[in-house]
């Protein structure tokens, strides 16, 4: 079993990067580790109970909450993280982001970053930084998660071009929502155009499940960690 820490970024929003990311934590928790995950920005955050919740770590923690989780700054905005931050008037500190990441690891055995949006995604209009400085100045590998239908190639090239050019560690791709027994022609020739023009390997696909199980998270990716 690898233990190393990741960055799980994506071709889009709403590609599934947070079912990604849980099902990443709870294989890792299952293995007797204590996980993290760490969300840099979270926008469209919500009130409940005179609280500010992040939705993406309040799904983490519906299914464990011995899971540790962690955000930098948690904004209301269902927009850019760039954009939240400026309609709340806050500053952007790549400075704090790293310092929080590293303090965070001193808790956990492993820790998985979560993006917002693609790499490209803005994190700060003044410095005109993107998701993909931060993923450089964690220095941390990343997995892309991408859709499976049509339209998913040229977004995934252009996600893992864009990593490559900022000389970014690509560790794989990870197709999710993928539909059992489909007969959509180009979701099923999907993997194989996509290998055809990059080096990076489809380490995973995820199936669509209409109910999602902590048991079927977990044995998904304890199948294919056996396989690779």
């Amino acid at each position: 079993m690898n233990i190393q820490n990741f960055f799980i970024t994506g071709t889009d929003t709403d590609v599934g990067k947070s079912i990604i990311t849980l099902a990443f934590a709870l294989y890792y928790e299952s293995k007797g580790l204590r996980v993290g995950v760490y969300k840099p920005l979270q926008s469209g955050a919500f009130w409940q109970d005179e609280k500010l919740i992040a939705p993406d770590l309040a799904l983490i923690q519906s299914f464990s909450s011995c899971i540790k989780t962690k955000c930098s700054y948690l904004l209301e905005g269902e927009c850019s993280p760039a954009l939240a931050m400026k309609m709340a008037n806050v500053s952007f500190s790549l400075e704090k982001v790293v310092d929080d990441y590293q303090k965070f690891c001193f808790e956990c055995d492993i820790v998985l970053v979560e993006g917002a949006g693609g790499l490209l995604c803005p994190v700060d209009f003044t410095k005109q930084l993107t998701m993909a400085d931060i993923i450089k100045a964690l220095a941390l590998p990343c997995y892309i998660v991408a859709r499976p239908n049509l339209g998913t190639i040229n977004h995934t090239l252009l996600t893992d071009y864009v990593a490559k050019e900022k000389n970014l560690t690509v560790q794989g791709i990870i197709i999710n929502k993928y539909p059992k027994e489909t007969q959509d022609i180009a979701i099923q020739n999907v993997c194989l155009e996509i290998e055809k023009y990059t080096s990076t390997p489809i380490k995973y696909i995820i199936p669509k499940f209409e109910i999602i199980t902590k048991e079927k998270l977990i044995d998904i990716i304890d199948i294919v960690d056996k396989v690779l």
